[in-house]
C-alpha cells in the first residue's frame, strides 16, 4: 500500500487473548484450584439483569470444581465496550473464582450488569456468595518493567488500530497501549460511518463522486469556518487517499450496507457517509482481531504518563498499570492517537472562555496534549468546537427538524433550520452565543407532542404560553424581539418564501397559539485542537522543526483537517484512518 500524501449474541474468543496482557499484561498468575468449591450446586443458571443498552442475558455452568463457564446469551451491549468487558470478566471470574472484580474501565455500567447478573446466577446455584464477595485476587508487588519494540501506539480508537495494523503489516513488531480497560475509545461508541469518494461502494449504489469533488467541498466548507489553522495539503492527503482506504476497510471484511448524505444543502448532498454494517464497534473489532493475529501486543489499563526525549528525537515513553508497575518502553517510533480533550473541563475552558453550559460524552482527557507540550511540540488549540444542540425535551429536535424555528436567547432567528446542525452551531457561536431555543411550529409541535407536552408538564426547559409575550417571559427574553422574529417567520410561511434565510419551502410551518419554547442543551461531541503534524504525520515542535520519532494522529492531531464546519458523519473516522495509516507507512520505512 502506498499512500498519495440490533441485539447483539456472541463469544467473543479473540479478547481472551487480550484478557492476560490487556489488563496489563503483569498480573498475579491464575489462582490455584480451590480446595472446596464455592460455587455451589453443579448446573447451569441463567440469569438477566439490564446493562447499559438494555437487557443482558448471562448463562453460568457450575462443576464440582467451581465455576465451570460463563456465556453471554443475549446483549445490546456495544460490542467492543460492554462485550470487550465481558470477556475480561468472564476471564478473571474463572481464573480466580470469584465475585470480588473491578469494573473494567470505560464500562463501568456493563461491568457492574454482568457481575450482578453472575451473582444471580451463582445465587440460584446456592453459592457462598459472601466468600466469593470476600475472596480477593492477590496481585504481586508493582515493580519496574522495561519493554521494548519498533512502533508503540498510544491509544486505540480508530486512528490508533489503522496504525497499529498498517505497522503489523509491514512486518514492524508493535506495542498498542490504551488508557482506558475497553479497546475503541470514542470509535467504538458511534454508529460505523466513514467518510469517502469515488470508492467502489459508491459505484455499487450508483453513485457518481470524485476525490476532487470531496477535496472542493472541503476547501468550501474551510471558507465557510474561517479557520486559519486548517492546512489544505493535508486536506489533499485525507480526501485523495478517502477511496483507497475505504477499500482497504472492506478487503479487512467491512461490509458498508449503503451511503448516505449529511444534509440536502451542497457540499453536504452528495452521498459520502459509508455506513457499517457492524457499527464503529465492529470496525475496531476487525482491525483489533488482525492486529492480534500479527502478533500485536496490547496493553489495556496502561496509560502513558511521559514521552522519553534524547536530544531531537523521542525513542519511547514511561507508562504505568492498574498494578502499579512502572513501565519504561523502548520503541523506534510512538505514535500517538489518544484523542482529544473534550472531556479536560479546563482544555475547554481556556479555549472557550463562554462555554459554560453544556452535556459531554466525550471520553478524551487531554492526555495527548500533555504528552506533547512535555516534548517542546506545537499545539493548536481552537476556540472552534463540535458542538450539536438538541432540545431537553426530545433529543431529535435538532437533528434533521427542519420545520423548527431556531433563535438566539436575544428571541432573534439566526439560520436555516434545514442546514445541517454543525453549520447552524457555527452560526450561533458566530453571533456570540453557546445557547439556543426552538419555538415550536404547527408541523413540529404534531411530530413530537408527546414528548413536548410531557416535558411542558415536569417543567424540564420547555415552556408553554397563551401569548408570545408571556413566553417569552418565561424564556428570559426580550418579549418585542421574539413577537417580530414570529410574526416575520409566519407571513415568510404564508407567502411560501423565506426571504431572510432561504429555507425550502416545504419545511416552513406556522408558529401559532399555545406558544411553545423549548431550550437546547449544546453537546459537545469534540474539540478541533491539537498536536501540529506534517504531510507524514510527524509532530512538529513551537519552531517549526519535526521531532523525529513522534507522530499523531486521528483527534490528538487534527487542528489542521477539522474544523467546526464538520464535513459530515464519519469525518472523523476517516481522519484517523487516513493518518494512522500515514504516520504507521513513515515510521516503518
Amino acid at each position: 500500500m502506498k499512500l498519495k500524501k440490533k441485539a447483539i449474541a456472541f463469544a467473543m474468543a479473540s479478547v481472551l487473548t487480550l484478557s492476560l496482557a490487556g489488563c496489563g499484561g503483569t498480573s498475579a498468575p491464575a489462582a490455584t484450584e480451590p480446595e472446596k468449591s464455592l460455587a455451589g450446586k453443579p448446573g447451569t443458571y441463567s440469569a438477566t439483569t439490564t446493562g447499559h443498552n438494555g437487557p443482558l442475558k448471562l448463562e453460568l455452568t457450575v462443576d464440582e470444581k467451581g465455576i465451570k463457564d460463563l456465556k453471554l446469551v443475549e446483549s445490546k451491549e456495544t460490542l467492543m465496550v460492554g462485550g470487550f468487558a465481558f470477556d475480561v470478566l468472564r476471564q478473571q471470574m474463572l481464573d480466580h473464582q470469584t465475585l470480588s472484580l473491578d469494573s473494567v474501565s470505560g464500562a463501568t455500567v456493563s461491568s457492574r450488569a454482568i457481575m450482578a447478573a453472575a451473582k444471580d446466577a451463582l445465587t440460584q446455584a446456592g453459592a457462598d456468595i459472601a466468600a466469593l464477595e470476600a475472596k480477593k485476587i492477590e496481585k504481586n508487588a508493582p515493580s519496574q518493567l522495561t519493554w521494548e519494540t519498533d512502533i508503540l501506539v498510544v491509544g486505540a480508537g480508530m486512528a490508533g488500530m489503522s496504525a497499529t495494523l498498517q505497522a503489523a503489516e509491514a512486518g514492524a513488531d508493535v506495542i498498542l497501549v490504551e488508557k482506558r480497560g475497553v479497546i475503541g475509545g470514542t470509535s467504538a461508541l458511534n454508529a460505523g460511518y466513514v467518510y469517502g469518494a469515488g470508492t467502489t461502494v459508491q459505484e455499487g449504489f450508483n453513485i457518481i463522486d470524485s476525490e476532487e469533488n470531496y477535496y472542493q467541498s472541503l476547501l468550501d466548507l474551510t471558507e465557510v469556518a474561517k479557520d486559519k489553522y486548517i492546512d489544505k495539503d493535508l486536506l489533499k492527503i485525507m480526501a485523495f487517499n478517502s477511496a483507497e482506504n475505504i477499500q482497504w476497510l472492506v478487503d479487512k471484511g467491512i461490509k458498508f450496507y449503503t451511503v448516505d448524505p449529511a444534509n440536502i444543502h451542497p457540499p453536504r448532498s452528495t452521498p459520502r457517509i459509508h455506513k457499517a454494517e457492524s457499527g464503529g464497534s465492529g470496525i475496531i473489532k476487525t482491525l483489533y482481531d488482525k492486529a492480534l493475529a500479527l502478533g500485536v501486543k496490547v496493553y489495556t489499563n496502561t496509560p502513558v504518563v511521559e514521552l522519553i526525549k534524547e536530544g531531537d528525537t523521542v525513542v519511547g515513553a514511561k507508562a504505568e498499570d492498574s498494578d502499579g508497575n512502572e513501565i519504561t518502553i523502548k520503541a523506534k517510533s510512538v505514535i500517538l492517537t489518544s484523542g482529544g480533550y473534550g472531556k479536560n473541563k479546563d482544555m475547554v475552558k481556556e479555549s472557550n472562555p463562554k462555554l459554560t453550559d453544556y452535556t459531554n460524552s466525550n471520553v478524551n482527557e487531554g492526555d495527548t496534549i500533555i504528552l506533547g507540550k512535555g516534548v517542546g511540540a506545537d499545539i493548536i488549540m481552537k476556540d472552534a468546537l463540535l458542538m450539536h444542540h438538541t432540545a431537553y425535551a426530545n433529543g431529535a429536535i435538532g437533528n434533521e427538524s427542519f420545520d423548527a424555528l431556531y433563535v438566539t436567547p436575544e428571541g432573534k432567528r439566526f439560520v436555516d433550520e434545514s442546514t445541517y446542525f454543525y453549520w447552524r452551531s457555527r452560526a450561533l457561536r458566530e453571533q456570540g452565543f453557546e445557547d439556543m431555543w426552538t419555538i415550536a411550529t404547527e408541523s413540529l409541535y404534531k411530530t413530537y407532542k408527546d414528548s413536548i407536552d410531557k416535558a411542558i408538564e415536569a417543567g424540564s426547559k420547555a415552556f408553554k404560553a397563551d401569548t408570545i409575550e408571556e413566553l417569552a417571559q418565561k424564556m428570559n427574553m426580550d418579549p418585542a424581539a421574539l413577537k417580530k422574529t414570529i410574526e416575520d417567520y409566519n407571513k415568510m410561511v404564508e407567502a411560501g418564501k423565506d426571504t431572510e434565510f432561504n429555507k425550502p419551502a416545504e419545511y416552513l410551518s406556522k408558529v401559532t397559539a399555545p406558544y411553545i419554547g423549548l431550550d437546547m442543551k449544546g453537546g459537545l461531541v469534540d474539540t478541533t485542537g491539537g498536536l501540529r503534524v506534517n504531510e507524514n504525520a510527524q509532530v512538529v515542535d513551537t519552531k517549526g522543526n519535526v521531532i523525529q520519532g513522534l507522530y499523531a494522529a486521528g483527534s490528538a492531531a487534527w487542528a489542521q483537517t477539522i474544523s467546526q464546519e464538520y464535513e459530515g458523519s464519519g469525518s472523523a473516522m476517516l481522519q484517523g484512518l487516513t493518518f494512522g495509516r500515514v504516520a504507521a507507512e513513515h515510521a516503518t520505512k
